[in-house]
């Protein structure tokens, strides 16, 4: 009896141990806001009022997801991501309807080697680009924000934030400074994909530098050439962020990687041209008002350039508030203003817009 009592609290005490080393975690996010967008005189003058999902003008996108993390002992852990992004305005699955579609991969990670990841993940440009901007690419002054040009798409900072079937591997951090790459095969669908990574942040100090491109899977070219630099800095009464982004051989048919969302290259302004490169910039400042209200402010301009020599300009001045509620839950509401040579030939001349968020 005895033997058999010990036995039992051995397996007993295994299965204890095992289950602890694995964990699961279930998570979700809802935003909704009330947008109205004033369109420029040559754009029609007409004024439109939506309610958007997160994914426009929002802190986040409305999301669901799971996160695994198994310890495999001797400081090496594995782990998986599954998030599915869903549009509560209409409830909606998003990113065309993918199950996980906004992001999914496994990883082996160890504190001292490093963390792989292999699956559908985010580009490296989108952190950094986080980090120039007030809130975090969010609200009006997000200057990755799209708009609409005479009824064209037009892109603003490029930032597509995810890539299909990417490979990741990121450094550890050495005095402040962490590497990354990335690379995504073309499967003969899409463009390669290549992405660089280099920040360092210590204490109220971030930088941040990112290099993405393709190569082309019918030419063999580089093209979508993308590069993104970011700082700020953190005096405790307020932040100072700012940032420059430099693209060139732009295209519309990489599928995959930074440019993934370039649908038009035709600026219609005074004149109308295709553009191939652009050079954006934005700066902006962050001041904490007590412990629950973050005010932002922030200026962004991007130059379309042709390589004829032709080019024009767009710009925005927006302002945004957020409010917490809680550590869940906020309120904000933000407005821009449209600048440029392009301000009146765009639908979001002027944006304002109020919204919820709530996660669990």
């Amino acid at each position: 009896m005895k033997k058999k009592f010990a036995l039992s609290a051995a397996l007993l005490a295994l299965a204890g141990a095992s289950h602890a080393q694995s964990s699961v975690t279930l998570y979700g996010l809802i935003d909704l806001n009330l947008n109205n967008a004033k369109a420029g005189s040559a754009a029609g003058g007409s004024s439109l009022t939506t309610m958007n999902d997160g994914t426009a003008n929002g802190l986040n996108g409305t999301r669901w997801g799971m996160r695994t993390s198994e310890d495999l002992g001797d400081g090496l852990k594995a782990g998986a991501t599954l998030e599915s992004g869903f549009t509560a305005d209409t409830g909606t699955a998003a990113q065309g309807g993918r199950a996980f579609g906004r992001q999914v991969f496994v990883s082996l990670s160890s504190a001292t080697a490093g963390e792989l990841r292999l699956g559908r993940q985010y580009i490296l440009s989108d952190s950094v680009l986080g980090q120039s901007n007030p809130f975090g690419n969010a609200l009006t002054l997000n200057p990755g924000t799209g708009v609409t040009n005479m009824g064209k798409a037009l892109p603003m900072f490029l930032n597509a934030p995810r890539a299909d079937n990417v490979v990741q591997y990121q450094t550890p951090t050495m005095g402040g400074v962490t590497g990354a790459v990335q690379w995504a095969p073309d499967e003969t669908t899409a463009d390669r994909f290549f992405g660089t990574r280099l920040t360092y942040g210590a204490g109220p100090l971030y930088v941040g530098l990112t290099h993405e491109w393709n190569k082309s899977r019918t030419t063999g070219a580089s093209t979508n050439k993308s590069t993104t630099l970011s700082a700020n800095y953190n005096f405790g009464s307020f932040k100072l962020l700012g940032g420059i982004q430099r693209n060139n051989n732009l295209t519309t048919t990489s599928v995959n990687g930074a440019a993934s969302g370039v649908s038009n290259l035709t600026v219609t302004g005074a004149t109308t041209f295709t553009m191939n490169r652009t050079e954006g910039l934005t700066a902006g400042v962050e001041v904490p008002m007590g412990t629950a209200t973050l005010l932002g402010a922030n200026y962004s301009r991007v130059t379309y350039k042709a390589a004829t020599g032709a080019e024009a300009t767009l710009g925005k001045v927006a302002l945004g508030a957020r409010y917490g509620l809680s550590k869940n839950t906020f309120l904000y509401s933000s407005l821009s203003f449209a600048t440029g040579d392009l301000k009146d030939r765009i639908s979001q001349k002027t944006v304002a817009q109020v919204g919820l968020r709530t996660a669990f």
